[in-house]
């Protein structure tokens, strides 16, 4: 059995409606703030698919209302688990845009409690990182990084995460940051968003954005550079197992 959930995340974003219909309903767009590397094909009935590790995630397109309203639905799981995302855009004045994402659907009853917990906390970071891709990177081409790593309790992964960005627990936004993650290329900017779950780092080029949550740490980045999707993700693969390796911790 499965039980049904509803998110309602509301934000200002610094952009045009079309625009912001560009950023939600386009595989370039996606892949500047939603999870994974996505394609969609545009028109009702589409499908939009997201790749990540070891998971491909397939909608059908169920609004396409052009530059207004855009939604999507999963097909329903054996276990009656089900996700749909409506988006509804509305003009404002200075050229930005009102967003408004309802993330609806069904979960498997025995885990409810804890993914909607974790959806409630997650989709308000995905809706401010939008809101960042449109102010910030709009219209640039990203390459995501999304890396899965080891189980690990909070309470052991922040304080290796903090250690190696050089911040302190309690570090605000706006805080600049600068480190280099072994293999990686030197990271030099600003927190730009923090929470029990999340620290994001924003710099001229990227939104780094590390997770803790659901007994595991990961990280799920969006690249504005040039470089090696491939390499890229392998050496991110490598540097956050290699970190909580060496915390001993893994």
């Amino acid at each position: 059995m499965a039980k049904p959930f509803e998110v309602v995340v509301e934000q200002v974003v610094e952009a045009t409606p079309e625009e912001t219909w560009e950023a939600v309903s386009t595989g370039l767009g996606m892949d500047g703030w939603f999870m994974g590397s996505s394609t969609v094909e545009p028109r009702l009935g589409g499908v939009v698919r997201t790749a990540l590790p070891g998971l491909t995630m397939e909608s059908t397109i169920t609004t396409w209302d052009p530059p207004h309203r855009f939604a999507n639905t999963s097909a329903e799981d054996a276990d009656g688990r089900l996700m749909a995302f409506e988006f509804t855009i509305e003009g404002r004045a200075g050229g930005t845009t009102h967003l408004r994402l309802v993330h609806s659907g069904f979960l498997p009853d025995e885990i409810w409690a804890d993914e909607f917990d974790a959806l409630k906390k997650g989709d308000p970071t995905y809706v401010f990182k939008l809101a960042e891709y449109l102010k910030y990177f709009r219209g640039r081409q990203a390459v995501p990084v999304s890396v899965y790593g080891p189980p690990v309790p909070a309470a052991e992964a922040w304080p290796a995460f903090n250690a190696v960005m050089g911040v302190a627990p309690d570090v605000e936004v706006g805080a600049p940051v600068r480190f280099t993650p072994t293999g990686l290329p030197e990271i030099d900017g600003v927190i730009d968003y923090r929470s029990s779950d999340l620290l994001g780092v924003r710099t001229a080029d990227a939104m780094y954005r590390f997770f803790v949550g659901m007994g595991i740490a990961y990280v799920g980045h969006h690249i504005f550079a040039d470089v090696d999707p491939a390499a890229t993700q392998a050496a991110w693969e490598a540097w956050l197992n290699g970190l909580f390796a060496e915390a001993g911790v893994a």
